[in-house]
């Protein structure tokens, strides 16, 4: 292969070219960029979905504990006598009406009374009031925001004029070029569920605590918010259900949102090196226009085809600086057989094709001659 000859004429050539051309090159290049980025935040919602399960589990089977009402009665108001209330009247002889002689019966005036009650107000039910509520707060202040999905979207215009002067030849070139790019964050597929999904799934089953029987009752008494830090009673301690949501409660009054908004919008005149990138592209442009001149002779088809080669070896050279002439050899060597033979396939089917309809048009014709005779 005689690569060293041709790349030397191709960079002769070049040089030339690039002199008498792209210093006659006025050119303007305006571009437009509109860039944004939003990243949203999704951790809370895998935490609460982690959470709500164990939270649920406690207020399905919540602590309770015995409460004892005291209260002095008259003796026909007392429901039960109890051990306590014989204890409370022999400390409170006051109380005592009268001593039956006889029998040694004592008839009491008044007597301590003992209701039982069951209640819910203990200080880890109250941790978990206190944690549903603030779940409930958080829910409703990042639902707007989280329901929106993250994105990238990248915009790009760029409106290039230029004048040259090639020879006798005036060349101009107007070129309008735009891309556009929008791309939807879908990581926040879990389980098949999109993020708006999960959303309304996590909103129903906060709906759920908040109308648990433990919330409501301790709602209606009013109770007081648990404030930090967490006092670390056994059950909070030992239990997993109440860990995990010593866990989320930690991670509630600890969280910082890394929500991230970026925007960036340019409008200018470009004068550095894109701008020369388009000027080469317009020799290019020029050149292969001219290829097709009538004039097998003319120039402007070498030049094009000398300048694509440069241009080719600086885009491989440009990005495997390191590879080897024997490679690149290789590389051409493989690359231009397959165009070839693609080709050459292409031209075959082709010509198969013309070689069909021409046989079934001279048949039509031949058979409409055999009706005539």
């Amino acid at each position: 292969m005689e690569y060293p000859d041709q790349l030397e004429t191709a960079n002769s050539s070049n040089e030339d070219v690039n002199e008498s051309f792209i210093q006659s090159v006025d050119s303007r290049l305006n571009i437009k960029s509109d860039y944004e980025k939003k990243d949203i935040d999704l951790t809370w919602v895998e935490r609460f979905e982690d959470t709500v399960r164990y939270i649920d589990n406690i207020l399905r089977n919540p602590k309770r504990f015995i409460i004892n009402e005291e209260e002095i009665v008259k003796i026909e108001q007392a429901k039960k006598i109890t051990v306590e209330s014989v204890i409370h009247l022999t400390q409170h002889t006051n109380f005592i009406q009268d001593i039956d002689d006889r029998t040694g019966d004592v008839r009491p005036s008044k007597i301590l009374n003992i209701n039982k009650e069951e209640s819910l107000d203990t200080y880890e039910n109250r941790f978990i009031y206190t944690l549903v509520k603030q779940m409930n707060m958080f829910f409703e202040q990042r639902i707007n925001t989280t329901s929106q999905p993250s994105y990238c979207y990248d915009k790009k215009k760029i409106q290039y004029d230029a004048t040259a002067k090639m020879d006798d030849e005036d060349v101009k070139i107007s070129v309008f070029l735009q891309t556009s790019n929008y791309q939807k964050e879908n990581a926040d597929l879990e389980n098949g569920l999109s993020i708006e999904e999960r959303l309304k799934k996590l909103k129903v089953q906060l709906s759920g605590l908040m109308e648990a029987e433990l919330i409501k009752t301790l709602g209606k008494l009013r109770v007081p918010m648990v404030r930090p830090p967490i006092r670390k009673t056994n059950v909070i301690l030992k239990n997993p259900n109440f860990q995990k949501a010593t866990e989320l409660w930690n991670y509630l009054n600890r969280y910082v949102d890394h929500d991230s908004f970026i925007k960036d919008n340019q409008d200018y005149m470009e004068d550095g090196p894109i701008k020369n990138q388009f000027d080469e592209t317009f020799l290019l442009n020029y050149l292969a226009l001219n290829s097709i001149s009538k004039n097998p002779s003319n120039q402007s088809t070498k030049k094009f085809v000398n300048l694509t080669v440069k241009k080719l070896i600086e885009t491989v050279l440009e990005n495997h600086e390191n590879m080897r002439k024997r490679e690149f050899d290789r590389l051409i060597s493989r690359e231009y057989q397959m165009v070839r033979d693609t080709i050459r396939t292409r031209n075959r089917m082709i010509t198969e094709l013309f070689q069909v309809k021409f046989d079934k048009e001279n048949k039509k014709i031949s058979d409409a001659c055999t009706l005539l005779r």
